[in-house]
């Protein structure tokens, strides 16, 4: 059974798609409490088979500002069976985070995309690029270490050991942690690569935000065989960098058109792409596209429907899957605000490579 889950998972899904409710599942319980993220892999994810369990191998990782969550998720289809695959799973914007500075720093990654830069384990001449913004959560992610194994060095342990029976690796996240994932992958599979690590990665995305321009959505794509990306029709986000025109009528559907507030800032930000030369553009291929319906709000409000179309419970639900109770959110616990959190953003938007000196280049 292990042998047939492996190769099931390696190409597109068909009218039951097992696969993506897991990843979904696991990244909705990317969003619970930290502390609480073992135990609700452990003990709350279904089975994918008779006898299958889930099981916690690395992490929760998370910030300082409690801007950016890592943790990796193992599944054994029976007991003594060694692991089907692994799955490194994203977190993605959540503005429940009790730091004023993590939010920021989220809305950094989110929206720092004027600007495009080389990743990191691509030759400097490659035309493929990727929105700073993106790569700073990535050079983030990185820096992660749990139980003294930082990410990467765990994966190569854990994917090459004999016991472990070759294990596919999958990369998932919803929303931010999609559009990350779009770059950790690829990071991952060249740094294993580099260790002499070559197992099959599956990267899966939710409602992911375009990571950078067409050169990188065709090396991303060729990069890997398999590599769904889901959207809800009606979801904004996934709208975002490469397709804006679309954001001004996609509720045109549901009778509700865009504030004028919206727009303005949809038509600025265009101009700004415009002006630094910064396009994108989301993958051509492997596309899992789920049909969005129109919530009935009272009073129709575009703020709402747009919140409501991207929350994983939304995309589990156009899944045909059930979603997982995480319980409190991240609101929840009372943290200080970190010091560290706020000069660690200052220091991206002063460093050498800031907003300022580039719009003030040439």
């Amino acid at each position: 059974m292990s042998d047939k889950l492996k190769q099931a998972m390696l190409q597109p899904a068909g009218p039951t798609d097992i696969f993506g409710v897991a990843y979904l599942q696991l990244c909705q319980i990317s969003y619970a409490l930290p502390s609480s993220i073992p135990s609700l892999v452990n003990n709350n994810m279904p089975p994918l088979s008779a006898g299958g369990r889930w099981e916690c191998v690395w992490g929760p990782a998370e910030s300082d500002d409690l801007a950016n969550l890592v943790f990796v998720a193992a599944y054994y289809d029976g007991p003594g069976l060694p692991p089907v695959f692994a799955a490194v799973v994203t977190r993605g914007t959540d503005v429940d985070v009790n730091d004023f500075w993590g939010v920021l720093q989220q809305a950094f990654e989110d929206f720092y995309v004027i600007f495009q830069s080389t990743p990191p384990w691509l030759p400097a001449d490659s035309p493929a690029l990727v929105a700073d913004g993106t790569l700073y959560a990535l050079e983030t992610i990185q820096d992660f270490t749990s139980n003294g194994a930082s990410l990467s060095a765990f994966l190569a342990d854990f994917l090459q050991s004999p016991q472990n029976d070759n294990p596919v690796l999958v990369c998932t996240g919803h929303s931010l942690g999609g559009c990350v994932t779009t770059v950790l992958a690829p990071s991952l599979q060249a740094s294993l690569a580099a260790v002499g690590v070559n197992n099959p990665i599956v990267p899966a995305t939710f409602a992911a935000l375009t990571a950078g321009n067409s050169a990188f959505a065709d090396y991303y794509t060729s990069t890997f065989g398999y590599c769904p990306r889901y959207y809800n029709t009606l979801d904004v986000a996934p709208l975002a960098w490469g397709n804006l025109d679309a954001v001004s009528t996609i509720y045109d559907p549901c009778s509700i058109p865009i504030p004028d507030a919206a727009y303005v800032a949809l038509v600025l930000w265009q101009d700004a792409l415009l002006l630094e030369g910064a396009s994108y553009l989301q993958q051509q291929a492997n596309n899992a596209p789920l049909p969005g319906t129109c919530f009935e709000l009272y009073p129709a409000d575009w703020y709402t429907q747009a919140s409501m179309q991207h929350h994983t419970g939304t995309y589990m639900r156009l899944l045909g899957g059930t979603s997982i109770d995480i319980g409190p959110s991240l609101a929840a616990r009372s943290r200080p605000r970190r010091r560290v959190s706020r000069y660690r953003l200052l220091s991206q938007v002063r460093s050498r490579e800031n907003l300022l000196l580039k719009s003030n280049k040439g």
